[in-house]
């Protein structure tokens, strides 16, 4: 159970035994009391009592995964965890007749799990459906077809295709998944809840503060490492960069070594920290 979960089942549990002491007793209210302890009790073991564990299939799945061949074998687990919970908890549709696989929850699951390996576990709790198109789609709100998607509502939108062409190419800085979590991390962030807030306002204003001059240099035209993609408002240069920050990290280093520490600094995680130490 989530604290915003326990805080309505106090609230409430505090005014039923209000309302039964004024009308019934104390006594009375001492009984409901203790039950509704017991309810809070039983459904806290509850959610505690199985951690999620990948099938043998579905690690078979993650072995193939890049980020996760990167890992130690304790990062590993941690991964597998985070993955393990993300498929359970998520859910998945496809669309246009569409058949959602193992395969497919175990990589999407994986990006996500990727894009917030730095910090303590972030569920992305205000994304609770993930829908699965075969191909690039099209929107009637737009009237563009579309690789993926995301929005405030709690849904990530992608195109099975378009996801799976961004990881055959491991180095290219292109990959639909990792961009569209990227738009989904920083609505995740912005969003009150539980997981609100997890990016450290200083990091950002560091973030923003050397962002800013690439971010104009892309939109003045200008040649730059980041694709000019980027130049189409903030949230695309963001998402973009993410991108080429985990799949071209080498290359974005050495190009815009400024940038790439803002970017380690602000999801805590450095693809490069194996080979050389920049902090």
């Amino acid at each position: 159970m989530s604290t915003n979960q326990y805080a309505v089942i106090g609230f409430f549990g505090g005014l039923i035994i209000l309302f039964t002491i004024v009308f019934f007793g104390a006594n009375l209210a001492i009984v409901i009391g203790l039950m509704l302890l017991a309810a809070i009790l039983y459904f806290s073991f509850r959610g505690l009592k199985k951690p999620p564990v990948l099938t043998i299939q579905q690690k078979a799945i993650l072995v193939d995964f890049d980020f996760y061949k990167t890992l130690t074998l304790t990062e590993r687990k941690e991964f597998e965890y985070r993955v393990s919970y993300l498929t359970q908890n998520k859910e998945f549709m496809g669309r246009k007749d569409l058949v959602v696989t193992d395969r497919m929850k175990v990589l999407i699951a994986a990006t996500i799990a990727q894009i917030g390996f730095g910090f303590e576990f972030i569920t992305f709790e205000d994304f609770d459906k993930i829908i699965i198109f075969p191909k690039a789609y099209y929107s009637k709100d737009t009237g563009h077809y579309h690789k993926g998607e995301v929005n405030a509502a709690g849904v990530i939108v992608l195109s099975w295709a378009d996801f799976l062409e961004g990881f055959q190419i491991s180095d290219d800085g292109y990959n639909v998944g990792l961009h569209e979590i990227a738009h989904a991390l920083r609505l995740e962030d912005a969003i009150p809840g539980d997981e609100y807030h997890f990016l450290k306002e200083t990091d950002l204003a560091i973030w923003n503060h050397v962002a800013e001059t690439e971010y104009d240099n892309i939109r003045a035209g200008k040649p730059s490492f980041i694709r000019s993609y980027a130049g189409t408002n903030r949230q695309e240069f963001f998402a973009v960069c993410i991108e080429q920050f985990f799949e071209q990290s080498q290359g974005f280093y050495n190009a815009l070594p400024e940038l790439y520490k803002a970017m380690a600094l602000l999801i805590k995680q450095d693809p490069l920290k194996r080979k050389r130490n920049y902090f």
